[in-house]
């Protein structure tokens, strides 16, 4: 005989009800609200004395007392169930509190062992619910709660409120009410859902809240008669874009994972609410008239049957941009510079990445006299590929000539060559070549087979006139600039601005270090001297524009201390 299995659930889950439903106090007043709103109250009154909870309203009462401790069954009609789905978890939240339940002329006690299957007797409650007349509560109407509990203070309620539509009063203080969705929505009656699209400006300080209490990052809330559920769906990129989707009470195949009901399921209907999230995310933007979507984007927007305008134009003026400092050379776009003028780097090979730095330095250095039209080098990302103001020429062979060496040596992260004369040309898909002669450029990579050992590798050449044209920090950014594994930026920005000033000196002549010093020395004298004669044995001799003199003699020596006795 073959063995059969039949699907049950052991009393023993029972035992593990405060472990398995809503055991955070939000997933509790979440819980109960939606149960009063279900049962169709309007209005929620929450008082709290003496660690004790009780939670009025004026819904349409319990009609069958045995079904409030029936898990995952429920009394609810089927118009509710279609809609909502609930869980059935109900009362069993509150588990292992001890609890009173008024309602419909009938009063139960739940203990701990009532919860885990002990019977419990129903009682004949004589006395009629009190009268909440602030709220229009009519005395023994709807459903009466009192258990131990923390406290259910206004500041926890009011985000589980705020949006389920109900008067939600918290030791008469009147918590905040207001519409998940305001102003124009797109129905989806197959759903049974509406939904918004709106930027973070759009969003109110309860939706924001609502979005702080689930996962980061989440840009799309799910108010489900009021409990919000977020998740994070983004089908367009660069722009802050935010869904609401709010529940119509219309059948739907929208589902909340049960227990908790903090997620949603990932079926049939959520795909088909993320294909809708798509939808509306393209035709809010062409509502706007204009957007920033990668090629790709924009084509599935036509797939999709919306016909959107090309994305603006998205590009970065010059080659070399860095999130940290030192930032490079600025290149400058001159006024009334169309971008149908500017070129595009083409692809950098493997060791050509100095390409990339020198033409940078030769828009941002280079001297281009009118009518010479200068060089606006831009980048423009692949993803914006095919619009048509991205078709722009693009610069190929780029070149470096240096002329004598001055001096060399290693500063930074790097070797710094001063030579005489240094000039780079680039040449551009379009026929024309844009060449000057500049103060700074990158070497470029040697040949293939080229002597590695006469080779100018990790070299960044300057002329004399860099010293003048140049910030330091200019230079930096091409002999290392700051690491994040050293010290300080400042400190090692002080460190480079020092053996910089050494080089320059060094270039100037071999006493270019003393004559400098002793000029530093004197700018704490008082101003109006002619002449300054420094002795051998350390005597200073200040003439001053009047011939008056000045004679400053070295300290006497300082006597030795004497012999111990």
């Amino acid at each position: 005989m073959a063995t059969m299995i039949h699907a049950q659930v052991n009393t023993r889950l029972l035992t593990k009800a405060s472990r398995l439903f809503t055991g955070t106090l939000s997933g509790r007043i979440v819980e109960i609200l939606q149960n009063a709103r279900r049962a169709g109250a309007r209005h929620v009154v929450i008082t709290n004395h003496n660690g004790l909870v009780t939670v009025r309203d004026d819904g349409r009462g319990i009609r069958d007392f045995e079904k409030l401790l029936d898990l995952g069954g429920s009394d609810w009609e089927s118009r509710l169930e279609a809609s909502e789905d609930p869980a059935g978890v109900g009362l069993f939240c509150l588990a292992p509190r001890p609890l009173t339940i008024r309602s419909r002329g009938h009063k139960v006690r739940i203990n701990d062992t009532g919860w885990t299957g002990t019977p419990i007797a129903v009682e004949t409650d004589s006395e009629r619910l009190p009268l909440v007349p602030s709220v229009n509560i009519a005395g023994g109407v709807g459903t009466e709660l009192s258990f131990a509990d923390e406290p259910w203070n206004a500041d926890t309620v009011t985000p589980c409120a705020v949006f389920t539509g109900l008067e939600v009063t918290v030791d008469e203080q009147p918590c905040p009410k207001e519409r998940f969705i305001n102003g124009r929505a797109t129905s989806y009656p197959e759903l049974g859902c509406r939904i918004q699209v709106v930027t973070t400006a759009g969003m109110t300080a309860a939706h924001r809240s609502s979005i702080l209490g689930h996962a980061y990052g989440s840009n799309a809330l799910l108010s489900f008669h009021g409990q919000v559920v977020a998740f994070d769906y983004r089908p367009v990129s660069h722009h802050d874009l935010h869904f609401l989707v709010d529940m119509t009470g219309k059948p739907t195949g929208i589902r909340l994972m049960l227990p908790a009901r903090t997620c949603l399921v990932e079926n049939e209907a959520f795909h088909q609410l993320k294909a809708a999230l798509e939808r509306e995310a393209f035709l809010y933007l062409q509502q706007q008239g204009r957007h920033h979507l990668p090629y790709k984007e924009y084509l599935r927007a036509k797939e999709l049957g919306i016909d959107l305008p090309e994305a603006d134009p998205t590009y970065h003026v010059g080659l070399l941009h860095t999130d940290m400092q030192p930032d490079p050379v600025e290149v400058v776009m001159p006024k009334k510079h169309a971008l149908a003028q500017c070129y595009r780097l083409a692809q950098i090979t493997d060791g050509a990445e100095s390409d990339e730095a020198n033409v940078h330095l030769l828009a941002a250095l280079g001297r281009f006299v009118p009518p010479h039209t200068p060089l606006v080098p831009v980048e423009i990302k692949p993803e914006y590929d095919g619009y048509s103001w991205a078709q722009l020429p693009t610069i190929g062979r780029v070149e470096v000539t240096a002329g004598k060496v001055l001096q060399e040596s290693w500063i930074g992260s790097g070797t710094l060559v001063c030579v005489d004369s240094l000039g780079i040309s680039v040449h551009c898909s379009d026929g024309k070549v844009f060449q000057s002669a500049v103060c700074l450029a990158v070497n470029p990579p040697p040949p293939p087979d080229a002597n590695q050992k006469d080779s100018w590798l990790d070299q960044v050449y300057v002329t004399p006139q860099a010293q003048s044209a140049l910030a330091a920090t200019d230079i930096w950014f091409h002999l290392g600039g700051f690491s994040d594994e050293g010290d300080t930026y400042d400190t090692q920005q002080e460190q480079f601005r020092t053996e910089l000033e050494a080089y320059w000196m060094r270039l100037a002549g071999p006493h270019e270090t003393i004559r400098s010093r002793l000029l530093e020395a004197t700018q704490d004298l008082a101003q109006g001297w002619r002449e300054i004669t420094l002795r051998p044995d350390g005597t200073i001799t200040i003439r001053r524009k009047n011939n008056s003199l000045q004679v400053l003699a070295p300290p006497a020596p300082t006597p030795a201390a004497p012999a111990p006795a």
